[in-house]
């Protein structure tokens, strides 16, 4: 029988060479120890250093949004917005004031996919600490989540952002001119150049049109050219499903909200909707912004527009298009005049009339316009967007469908995804069981229009439902609201993958609620958010602990992993004083013996001792030194 006494050293007498830390070390012993044939191993007690520390390990689960908050009788169907997940940066555990900075990256990665939230500036973490208590001085988080709230940057995209997505094109930072028919692009600032166009009343003006035919609009980004553009952009892959669904010459451009002025010479405006024929995918379906009957499929548009006549207006009154964005609101105008605003949808007869409500896929979109002809040109002579100095990581791919569908680490995004031989983003690693999040925010039934393009009801292709657009409110995006989601949440996740079953409310503080905050609007007139923990957040690992021993030829199975182990022992949460934090010592009082698998003697000369999570990765939260005794002898001859 054998007593190994197994040690760390402490940080200051750690030599040069060698491996001694809290959670990985090795001891020698020189002489080396003869262990008999036929023995098993068994750990006699552990004695280890915890401190208190927030536990965001690997496994640690945070959702955010940012939309309305669901209330008793809401569903998620009804809202424009879906979860946006977290990668877990951390992957260790802090104390308050080191977690703090680490997870305010957290946040500003995630809420950088709306320009509308202040992710540079107007996004803080403050840790509160009771002046009064001596044992739990620290208490938990003031987070601050801002909105802008102020006009945006006005800057027409300078040349050098133009995306051509077919065609050919001179583009000079004001006036964009086709160099060949049917020519089709996205004008594409990012850094300091510019950005999305803001949700808060951005306008983009387009004018100087020379062609007598020509598309312009707004649309989410379009990251791949060609002309089979749709099938080769991921993000795009759910809208069109025949060739034409579109707009253009070719009925092939997508756009999000467009003008289009074709060969009858007259102003027609659409939107990408669910598509109505029961095909499947979306189509670029036109908006009777000039419907004038109030009969009970088509209701009179007055409401909504100034050209509410029966008739579309003719190309020739008008001299320049306008897109204002107000939150949800789309707001389309001609040479000054409304030519439509979803100002009142008291019933289902609107839908077909007023422009769909902006949704998450909607977030960030860009200019982007057709150009029928050579020579044709037009202007573009005001652009109001967020850039980089209130977006956080303002570049294309920081985009909500971007992360679903191709790739959701912003880090790496330009070697991982980009080919080297068609310059083309290609699916690297999307966020896991992402890939049909985007097409359910497009077909939900507030996205359906009311009747299909024969004029019937189709169910399920059309649906009659409706709700007011939320617009703006003072210096906010109006009903809004940035929640945290720290546990699971039927209302909010129904039911997304595994991986993303949110878990943290009692490291950030909001146990047991799963929701966060509390309050009904944490949002006020100034768009400024501000909310606290509820409860003290766990100062205790969350995870558990095991102890391997990769030296030794006995063998364990970690189904876990779905791999052969090493470990030998898990280490209690609590010792056997009840103490969880501190140092810990835990005497084994049922031991469980490991065969060593040795049918002749051998000497130990060297010992490799590890504290490792169920995943076999190390226990980073130990500090100080760790012992452990462990106990061999020879198994009992039956």
């Amino acid at each position: 029988m054998s007593l190994i006494i197994t040690s760390s050293q402490e940080p200051s007498n750690i030599p040069q060479m060698g491996v001694s830390a809290p959670y990985q070390y090795r001891n020698d012993f020189r002489s080396g120890v003869k262990i008999p044939a036929n023995s098993e191993i068994a750990v006699e007690s552990v004695k280890i250093n915890r401190n208190p520390a927030l536990d965001y390990e690997q496994g640690q689960v945070t959702l955010f949004w940012f939309g309305e908050r669901l209330q008793v009788n809401a569903s998620l169907g009804e809202s424009m917005s879906w979860i946006i997940p977290s990668i877990n940066r951390i992957d260790r555990n802090l104390s308050p004031e080191d977690f703090k900075e680490q997870f305010e990256k957290i946040i500003k990665m995630a809420y950088s996919l709306h320009p509308e939230i202040d992710t540079v500036n107007g996004i803080t973490m403050t840790p509160i600490h009771a002046t009064t208590s001596v044992v739990n001085p620290f208490q938990g988080y003031r987070y601050n989540i801002n909105q802008v709230g102020a006009s945006a940057t006005s800057a027409v995209p300078p040349s050098g952002y133009e995306k051509v997505i077919f065609g050919d094109l001179e583009y000079n930072g004001t006036t964009a001119t086709a160099e060949s028919d049917d020519t089709y692009f996205q004008l594409q600032p990012t850094d300091d150049a510019g950005g999305p166009i803001s949700l808060f009343g951005g306008n983009i003006t387009f004018d100087t049109f020379t062609g007598t035919q020509w598309t312009v609009g707004l649309a989410r980004p379009i990251y791949n050219s060609d002309v089979n553009f749709v099938e080769n952009n991921p993000t795009l892959e759910h809208t069109f499903t025949f060739s034409d669904d579109g707009l253009g010459p070719d009925d092939d451009q997508l756009y999000d909200y467009a003008v289009q002025v074709g060969l009858d010479n007259l102003v027609r405006l659409y939107h990408l909707v669910p598509e109505s024929r029961g095909n499947g995918g979306m189509e670029m379906r036109e908006i009777i912004y000039y419907q004038k009957n109030n009969t009970a499929t088509a209701a009179n548009n007055a409401p909504n527009s100034s050209f509410a006549s029966g008739s579309p207006i003719n190309a020739s009154d008008i001299t320049d298009i306008t897109f204002r964005i107000e939150n949800e609101k789309v707001i389309i105008s001609a040479s000054g005049n409304v030519i439509c605003a979803p100002n009142t949808i008291t019933s289902a007869s609107f839908k077909d009339q007023v422009p769909k409500p902006v949704n998450q896929n909607c977030w960030k979109m860009y200019p982007t316009a057709g150009l029928w002809e050579d020579t044709d040109d037009l202007n573009i002579s005001t652009y109001e967007c967020r850039d980089s100095t209130t977006i956080h990581r303002n570049i294309l791919p920081n985009n909500w469908a971007f992360k679903s569908l191709i790739h959701a680490d912003m880090d790496d995004v330009f070697n991982e995804t980009v080919d080297t031989g068609t310059g083309f983003y290609v699916p690297n690693t999307p966020w896991v069981g992402a890939d049909y999040w985007v097409m359910n925010v497009d077909e939900r039934d507030i996205m359906r229009r009311f009747l299909n393009q024969s004029g019937a009801q189709d169910t399920p292709f059309t649906s009659p439902y409706v709700r007011p657009y939320k617009g703006l409110s003072a210096s906010a995006m109006g009903d809004y609201e940035p929640i945290f989601i720290t546990g699971k949440s039927e209302k909010y996740t129904q039911n997304i993958v595994q991986e993303w079953t949110p878990n943290s409310m009692n490291v950030l503080g909001f146990a047991p609620f799963a929701v966060a905050p509390l309050e009904d609007s944490v949002t006020d007139a100034t768009g400024q958010a501000s909310f606290t923990s509820t409860t003290r957040p766990s100062m205790t690992s969350e995870h558990s602990t095991f102890i391997r021993v990769p030296t030794l030829n006995h063998k364990t199975l970690n189904f876990g992993t779905g791999n052969p182990s090493k470990i030998l022992f898990q280490v209690p949460r609590f010792d056997n004083s009840g103490a969880e934090t501190g140092a810990l010592f835990f005497q084994n009082p049922d031991k469980t013996y490991i065969d060593l698998n040795n049918p002749t003697d051998f000497t130990i000369t060297d010992l490799d001792v590890h504290f490792v999570r169920k995943d076999e990765t190390f226990a980073k939260d130990l500090t100080g030194s760790s012992e452990v005794l462990f106990h061999i002898r020879q198994k009992s001859k039956l």
